[in-house]
């Protein structure tokens, strides 16, 4: 009798289990190592700082009912995503990668500050690293930042002397646009997006509130949509 993968071969542990209980369980520990009768998963790692930390991918988890990876860490900018990608993101052998770094890049006023060409480079490079492992990538522009709160915590003058924090924020979050344009790479722009929606924000200025966790987690859903394979829309 040929047997198909799962379907049929469910129908004959569960024979087993009823006629020769010893075997089954033998068999089923045997098939379950193995990954018998278990649908092969689809993996979502998001690559990112303290926004992506605090709770989106959760919520995109849920919603898909996929397995979704937090690979957020509070601080960290492109240049110290890249050191940890092998780890944290690529041995994970994820499916889709979603990335979003650069509220932390345009720290002038600290020594995490990655200029403009390098936070364009460092796109570049974890893109290159997604398509090696034949992972989907996609992009989100960084969100905009509550001036007024942001230079309660950093000084004003710093930021000027580069040509203020708006100029900063707009290079990078063009710079994500192009970049995307230029490769054909899925871009959320979550800078355009969110403003739409002022509550997005916490009263920090800069990260999510719980409400901007899911408008975050709703716009990338969206973006992500077109690339998802039938059988991850259909759960949704």
């Amino acid at each position: 009798m040929a047997l198909t993968y799962g379907g049929n071969l469910r129908v004959l542990m569960r024979y087993f289990m009823r006629k020769i209980p010893f075997i089954s369980v033998v068999l089923f520990s045997l098939f379950a190592g193995l990954g018998f009768g278990q649908e092969v998963g689809y993996k979502v790692v998001c690559f990112g700082d303290s926004i992506t930390k605090r709770g989106y991918p959760d919520i995109l988890a849920k919603r898909l009912g996929i397995e979704v990876i937090n690979a957020g860490v509070a601080g960290h900018t492109s240049t110290q995503g890249l050191r940890r990608m092998k780890k944290d993101v690529l041995e994970h052998k994820p499916n889709l990668v979603i990335v979003f770094f650069g509220t932390n890049d345009l720290r002038v006023d600290s020594n995490k500050h990655v200029p403009l060409k390098q936070y364009r480079e460092n796109l570049e490079k974890i893109a290159k690293a997604c398509a090696e492992i034949k992972a989907e990538v996609v992009f989100c522009t960084p969100p905009p930042i509550d001036e007024s709160t942001y230079f309660e915590r950093h000084k004003r003058s710093d930021y000027d002397a580069h040509g203020g924090l708006s100029k900063l924020l707009g290079d990078e979050q063009e710079a994500v646009r192009t970049f995307g344009k230029e490769k054909g790479i899925t871009v959320v722009d979550l800078a355009k997006e969110l403003l739409k929606n002022p509550e997005w924000m916490h009263k920090d200025g800069v990260h999510p509130s719980p409400k901007g966790n899911v408008l975050i987690a709703e716009a990338v859903m969206r973006a992500i949509m077109p690339i998802l394979p039938d059988r991850v829309k259909s759960a949704e």
